[in-house]
């Protein structure tokens, strides 16, 4: 996995479109990426598909709120 984290920021530095950056939250490392235009992923895969804009978050803050969220609850009740 960390092979393909690394291989993912590579692409996006070539590009220079793309921001990435790792997140970890409690014992769980997150990879997060920034587009200026369209928002936050934490699919890298997502900037390079039409993905509809509503599938992005607007905020890093936002992302987060996700992530915080996800990483708290029961499995299956996010």
């Amino acid at each position: 996995m960390l092979v393909d984290i690394e291989r993912r920021k590579a692409m996006a530095s070539v590009r220079g479109e793309i921001k990435a950056s790792l997140v970890k939250i409690g014992l769980e490392v997150f990879p997060v990426y920034e587009d200026e235009r369209k928002g936050w992923s934490i699919e890298a895969s997502d900037f390079i598909r039409r993905t509809p804009a509503g599938s992005f978050y607007h905020t890093k803050d936002e992302l987060l709120f996700a992530l915080v969220n996800l990483n708290i609850s029961p499995e299956g009740q996010a």
